[in-house]
């Protein structure tokens, strides 16, 4: 009994402290809450290439896939998106590669809505900022009158 005991301990602890990374369907890079797959194999040229539109700032989870934000699963933060000339954006963006090398970045699907998304919407902090300056301007406007 005690061998069973001890070995099912053992086994516990050998598969829970063991950890691996997942293994991603596809490369992506995440816009303004869309995921657009990197499609690799289609280079655009300089001219194709429209204005700065955003970059990213987070990287992906690679053990529990999670993600918000402007992230990628495989491009470092600070790699920078670009609108592609007569595409829309919600159809299609340029992600640089490197300096003067872009590939195009697909619409796939909407990222999943998460609490920290909301933490990091400009939205968010207006409405909080607004309503910090009126619940103060209200204390302090209540008090004068007292």
């Amino acid at each position: 009994m005690k061998k069973i005991i001890c070995l099912t301990i053992v086994f516990l602890l050998v598969t829970q402290t063991c950890a691996s990374a997942l293994s991603w369907a596809y490369f992506f890079v995440v816009h303004d809450g869309k995921v657009y797959e990197i499609k690799e194999d289609m280079l655009l040229k300089q001219y194709e290439v429209g204005e700065m539109i955003g970059k990213v700032e987070t990287k992906a989870d690679e053990y529990t896939g999670d993600y918000y934000g402007n992230a990628s699963n495989y491009y470092e933060i600070d790699t920078v998106y670009f609108k592609i000339e007569d595409i829309p954006i919600n159809e299609a963006i340029a992600v640089q590669t490197v300096e003067g090398h872009y590939v195009k970045a697909v619409y796939v699907h909407d990222a999943p809505s998460s609490f920290k998304n909301v933490l990091m919407s400009v939205n968010f902090w207006t409405i909080f900022g607004v309503s910090i300056v009126l619940l103060v301007g209200i204390t302090v406007l209540r008090s004068k009158q007292r």
